[in-house]
């Protein structure tokens, strides 16, 4: 019973000091408060590198550009105007948005607005109605603009 207690004692410095702070330089504090259990602190503890790489992924659902708009009207209809699009094999991305009380189909992810207007020009001849939209954009897919280059050099 001696030598465990010995031991017990002997060890109590490193469980003490295994639970320090890694890099307080680093650490994020956030208060929350819960319902039953009152207010606390939690901290997390991260490289700084995680900190930046997760401050500069804000905000890319949030990307402004265009889009090509190429119907208005009810959902069975736009829905039907969605899977002709898709059936044409075309290729940029088709987008149901509601327009209360309405649906609008709206083509592309388009960065610039002179990208967006060089495929209005080709989306034209099939939707003669078809107009500009600037708004909330997905982020660009990369393979997209690789493909496009790999074209372009051949």
């Amino acid at each position: 019973m001696l030598k465990q207690l010995l031991f017990g004692i002997l060890l109590l410095p490193v469980f003490v000091f295994a639970q320090s702070d890694v890099s307080k330089a680093s650490a994020t504090t956030v208060r929350i408060a819960a319902d039953t259990l009152g207010n606390g602190t939690i901290t997390f503890n991260a490289a700084p590198s995680i900190v930046a790489l997760e401050k500069n992924s804000r905000g890319l659902n949030n990307l402004q550009g265009y889009r090509i708009q190429i119907f208005f009207g009810p959902l069975d209809q736009a829905k039907a105007k969605r899977q002709e699009y898709i059936a044409k094999g075309l290729l940029h991305q088709a987008y149901l948005e509601q327009n209360v009380p309405d649906f609008s189909l709206r083509i592309g992810d388009f960065l610039t607005e002179s990208e967006a207007r060089q495929e209005l020009k080709n989306l034209r001849s099939t939707y003669p109605n078809a107009f500009l939209v600037k708004g909330h954009i997905e982020p660009p897919n990369l393979n997209y603009y690789i493909n496009a280059i790999k074209e372009s050099e051949n």
